[in-house]
């Protein structure tokens, strides 16, 4: 595929290419004037089996729906595998669409990041999306990484759920509280979010649902150099805890209880700044059991670390350009 846009004139290679949980597929995201998104059997990688024209002009990448591997059954059922989270030609606009369904038909979700229902603040343009499965709640969450260094959380439930297409603030009755309920933001810093990631598998026994995010963000070593050290890093790690179990109020769904909440965990720095390399972040990608994530920077080189200490495990070398893309096997946590 790749191969096949730098040849075919496509401005190069194209955005993301990405392995799809439990089945043998990947999908590919061109630079097309299209925007291009196709889906292809790794045995057969020439001949799509779908695509899929988002008329995004931005570097925002698709993100297909991350199920971590001890929720396979369960999400099997669901279908939340075959979901994934598409920039579209409106820059903060996000929709969701289902790879079993008609590429012309409406899509599952719309999310407006700039909508003056979700809130007043100006988050600029969606630079990165994250979509995953909470494995204790079955709960779906899309992350928006946006151009002023925010990161937004929405809880996309099946019921009461205002980004339902065929929904709206009005049709169920959602005020701007009531919707905030079900997202959250925090910012992490003043540059782009250029990529996210979303791991279901933060929490443990009985509480309050949470996930785990990673964020990257790009960055300019002078500019940093002058922060506080603790600001300095391009790596987030956030923790997102998602509202109560829905509960039926006078024959609606609404959360029973807390809102949405993001807190930063941890902040690491890729590159030594002092060494004046290139600090900022391509890439972010979670191990399948969400036990580690890999980031992609700049400076060439591939990073992995561990998801609760967020201490450097490993720094692999040999890159000859900025890392872009990546993702593990689906057998990475055992071999």
């Amino acid at each position: 595929c790749i191969a096949n846009d730098a040849a075919g004139g496509r401005n190069g290679p194209g955005v993301a290419v990405r392995r799809i949980d439990q089945r043998q597929q990947f999908v590919y995201q061109s630079r097309d004037v299209l925007g291009t998104v196709s889906l292809h059997d790794v045995h057969r990688p020439l001949a799509p089996i779908l695509q899929l024209h988002t008329y995004s002009t931005t570097f925002c990448q698709m993100a297909p729906c991350h199920i971590n591997e001890a929720t396979d059954d369960g999400a099997t059922i669901a279908g939340e595998s075959y979901l994934i989270a598409l920039p579209t030609q409106q820059q903060s606009v996000a929709i969701i669409r289902d790879l079993r369904c008609d590429p012309t038909s409406n899509p599952a979700y719309l999310i407006d990041t700039g909508s003056m229902v979700h809130s007043r603040i100006n988050y600029g343009m969606l630079t990165s999306l994250g979509l995953c499965l909470q494995e204790k709640s079955q709960q779906l969450v899309l992350g928006c990484g946006m151009e002023d260094g925010s990161a937004l959380f929405y809880d996309l439930r099946s019921k009461g759920s205002p980004w339902l297409l065929d929904h709206s603030t009005e049709e169920i009755g959602c005020l701007p509280d009531e919707i905030s309920s079900m997202m959250c933001h925090i910012k992490l810093g003043k540059d782009p979010v250029l990529s996210l990631d979303l791991s279901g598998s933060c929490s443990k026994g009985a509480g309050t649902p949470s996930l785990v995010a990673v964020a990257g963000c790009a960055g300019d070593a002078d500019e940093m150099s002058e922060l506080p050290e603790a600001d300095q890093g391009t790596v987030s790690t956030i923790k997102v805890k998602l509202a109560n179990d829905m509960s039926n109020v006078d024959g609606q769904m609404k959360p029973s209880a807390a809102n949405m909440k993001a807190s930063i965990r941890t902040k690491t720095r890729t590159c030594s700044i002092d060494s004046g390399g290139k600090v900022g972040v391509s890439v972010c990608r979670f191990r399948p059991d969400g036990r580690i994530f890999a980031v992609g920077g700049w400076d060439r080189r591939l990073r992995l670390f561990d998801r609760v200490s967020s201490k450097p495990l490993a720094i692999l070398h040999g890159h000859e350009d900025t890392v872009t893309a990546v993702d593990w096997a689906r057998n990475a946590s055992s071999t």
